[in-house]
Formats: C-alpha cells, sequence, structure tokens
C-alpha cells in the first residue's frame, strides 16, 4: 500500500503517521506501570528504586537513538523528494551503520559496568 503523505487533510494525515508512536509510547508507559507494581509488590524499595532509576537511563538511550533515525529519516525525506535514488540509498547504508556504531558503543558501557 501507497500513501501520499502531501495530499489531503494534515490533521488526519499528522494522526495516521503518529499514531504508531503514540501507540509505541503507551506499551512503553504500562510496561513501565507494570514492572513498577510487581517488582514494588514482591521485591521491596531496594528493587523499586533500581527500576525507578533504570527507566530514566533506559529513556534517555532510547531518545539518543530515536533522535538519530529521525534525524536520518530527514535525509531520506529530501533524497526521496530530489528523486535521487543512488545517493538515497547511499544515505540509508551510511545512517544504518552510524545508529548501529551508537547502538553498539552504548551496549559496550551498558555491559562492562
Amino acid at each position: 500500500m501507497k500513501q501520499d503523505l502531501t495530499t489531503g487533510s494534515i490533521t488526519g494525515t499528522m494522526l495516521r503517521f503518529a499514531l504508531p508512536m503514540i501507540l509505541g509510547n503507551l506499551l512503553q508507559q504500562f510496561y513501565n506501570i507494570a514492572d513498577t507494581l510487581i517488582v514494588g509488590r514482591y521485591l521491596g524499595a531496594n528493587a523499586l528504586a533500581a527500576v525507578g532509576s533504570a527507566y530514566a537511563l533506559m529513556t534517555f538511550l532510547t531518545s539518543i537513538l530515536l533522535g538519530l533515525c529521525m534525524g536520518s529519516g530527514a535525509v531520506f525525506s529530501l533524497r526521496y523528494g530530489e528523486k535521487n535514488w543512488e545517493v538515497l540509498k547511499n544515505s540509508i547504508f551510511v545512517s544504518f551503520v552510524l545508529v548501529a556504531a551508537v547502538a553498539w558503543s552504548l551496549t559496550q558501557g551498558y555491559f562492562s559496568l
């Protein structure tokens, strides 16, 4: 299915485009609530403090990766609009390598703790 996001109602198009991200954020929040309830009830205050501090760190790291991906998406949109397919392919490859390198470096720092 191919949709043209440049035509039609702006509000409807934006909502359809943003709905998966909104649902993903809601699911992440529900997971955090469930995690807090289960850990707080069965494992105690120290474990609950660990969950709370880990949530902030994970949100920060996720935001870094989402920012890189969204920035890459802007570049892809420009290249797609130009119909410059070769540069688009190169941009996708470079973006993949950059995001993978950042993700790898973040996980290496995490696992070395």
